[in-house]
């Protein structure tokens, strides 16, 4: 019965395994305490969502704005039609987002987390209001480029 239980490879865990096993540990930790020293700043740069936003919806509408035969502000300020190649753009308020709409139709959203939006036009710009559901204020004010039809 003696001989059934021997166990043939008895050498154990050996001082050369260990080292290795270390060297392994103290790479890992290293790359893990990088991966938190990357990841702070990274966080940091993203955390401010609305600006980000606010500036795409900046971009687009300067973009809309650059090439249009005819614009109205619409709706006390909260709505601006403008017409274009594309058709019929509003770009209005609809519960707390700012939205776009072509020919009356579609929902593209444009900035979210919004309380209320004011629009003015004085010929050659428009001015966009917007209060934000945190209460700060953005204004912003967009070139108009008129071409005929």
């Amino acid at each position: 019965m003696r001989t059934f239980m021997k166990i043939f490879d008895e050498h154990g865990y050996t001082f050369l395994e260990s080292i290795f096993q270390l060297i392994i540990m103290t790479v890992f930790i290293h790359l893990f305490i990088l991966f938190f020293f990357w990841k702070g700043p990274i966080e940091q740069q993203y955390t401010d969502y609305s600006s980000t936003e606010w500036e795409l919806f900046s971009a687009d509408l300067q973009h809309l704005l650059s090439d249009v035969s005819e614009i109205r502000v619409v709706n006390n300020g909260r709505t601006i039609r403008l017409k274009n190649n594309r058709g019929l753009i509003d770009i209005e308020q609809s519960g707390t987002v700012i939205r776009k709409r072509v020919d009356i139709t579609g929902h593209i959203p444009l900035v979210t987390e919004v309380k209320m939006v004011t629009f003015t036009f004085d010929g050659l710009t428009v001015t966009a209001y917007v209060t934000m559901l945190n209460d700060t204020v953005k204004v912003r004010s967009f070139a108009v480029g008129f071409y005929p039809k």
